[in-house]
């Protein structure tokens, strides 16, 4: 290894986690960055994790310890292997003539075999390490293993509609705002859903860089990391699950639509689960068997993106109010299930820590008696069995309330809920 050449390429990212604008994002609130145990943010490429960790930087920097390096550079191309993490430490600490209190290690994973140089530095115990990827597998058991179960996981999805209102210097603050500011609000949230909260495309406003976006995730995470041979047909199947966000999909379906056998089907939409480009969503049962034989939902990871790589998903603004909805509610964390009993459907049961259940219906509109009929009636079904003294649907500016015998039903604008959420 050249070790000049590393000397520079620290240097490189050094001053890159110095300079520029960042926005705030609320995840940076969460992380505890006290705690000894190794810190892993994951989620999609272009979500905002380098922000996060210069965000987090600039909360040491006065310290004058701290380390960040970004593992896409070209030099770790050549230099991919896991002694080479333990060799950047190593050389900072010659070249730049202090040692390290706190290592931030950007995409990890394009480093091979990174996890056993991540654990020996870790059971040094003189380093504090946060560390990025777009895998999945960060937040699995399998990492847990590696790391001794040592290590506290945080996903960064894109931009929540309230970080999408910062970013546009709107502020809103208490009940009063969200009334007086309804109509500015109600035009913003309008963008978010067709935009999304790809940070880049929320202050460009561009449409294709998301597209470009999704094309990179899929190379880049799912073509190289699985040595996929038939291309084609997983792009078709990436545009096909996109276009049907919001909606059940199964296994079966997908192999015979693309003449798969069933094992590489399950295989694929595992693979874009696994690049956070897409999300499942399991149907409520008390039967744990019902619920993993049952049809999963599928959400896109992001509206924009969704719009972006396929346009009859933004045709279908009922759906799109669906998955951003979807969005905010994983964000905020919790046992989350679909409901289907008959002709009764329920978009989202939230299941709270002390077995009782929240039931929320989206609709972008009640406007049309029979839609209104129709989604109260499926609440009430589900009032009924789960015993919700009070469910909520959800609409894009629609607010109200109904009274039936199971219970009453709120009705609310969707951007109002999922402000006060996060």
């Amino acid at each position: 290894m050249n070790r000049e050449q590393l000397v520079k390429v620290i240097d490189f990212w050094l001053k890159s986690a110095e300079s520029g604008r960042l926005f705030p994002r609320v995840l940076t609130e969460k992380i505890d960055i006290k705690n000894k145990e190794v810190v892993d943010i994951v989620g999609p490429r272009r979500s905002g994790k380098s922000s996060v960790l210069k965000l987090l930087v600039r909360k040491v920097k006065d310290s004058g310890r701290w380390l960040y390096v970004n593992f896409e550079d070209p030099f770790f191309v050549e230099n991919n292997y896991p002694q080479v993490i333990e060799e950047i430490v190593e050389t900072y600490t010659e070249y730049f003539g202090v040692a390290p209190k706190f290592l931030f290690f950007d995409e990890i994973q394009s480093i091979k075999n990174w996890e056993t140089a991540v654990r020996k530095l870790r059971d040094d115990e003189r380093f504090k390490i946060f560390i990025t990827g777009s895998s999945s597998k960060l937040l699995s058991s399998e990492l847990s293993t590696l790391l001794s179960g040592r290590h506290l996981s945080y996903q960064l999805l894109p931009l929540s509609f309230s970080e999408y209102l910062s970013f546009h210097n709107v502020e809103v603050s208490g009940k009063k705002d969200m009334v007086l500011k309804s109509g500015i609000l109600s035009k913003h949230f309008r963008e978010y859903l067709k935009l999304g909260g790809f940070p880049e495309a929320v202050l460009s406003g561009n449409l294709e860089l998301l597209k470009q976006y999704y094309n990179d995730i899929v190379q880049k995470d799912i073509v190289a990391r699985y040595d996929v041979r038939d291309k084609d047909v997983l792009e078709k199947m990436g545009v096909f699950l996109f276009s049907n966000s919001a909606k059940t999909l199964s296994v079966s379906a997908l192999s015979r639509l693309y003449d798969l056998s069933r094992q590489t089907a399950a295989n694929y939409g595992e693979y874009f689960k696994d690049a956070f480009l897409l999300f499942d969503l399991s149907q409520f049962s008390y039967s744990l068997k019902t619920t993993q034989k049952a049809f999963k939902k599928i959400y896109a990871v992001d509206t924009g993106m969704a719009n972006a790589v396929s346009m009859s998903f933004s045709e279908d603004r009922g759906r799109m109010l669906e998955n951003t909805v979807f969005l905010h509610l994983k964000r905020v964390g919790g046992e989350l299930y679909y409901y289907k009993e008959k002709s009764a459907e329920v978009d989202f049961v939230v299941k709270r820590a002390d077995g009782s259940f929240s039931l929320i219906q989206v609709c972008w509109g009640l406007a049309d008696a029979k839609t209104k009929e129709r989604e109260a009636a499926s609440l009430a079904v589900a009032m009924k069995e789960l015993r919700v003294a009070e469910a909520m649907i959800l609409t894009f500016d629609e607010s109200g309330e109904l009274e039936l015998p199971e219970g009453k039903i709120q009705i609310l604008p969707a951007y109002a809920f999922i402000h006060s959420l996060i």
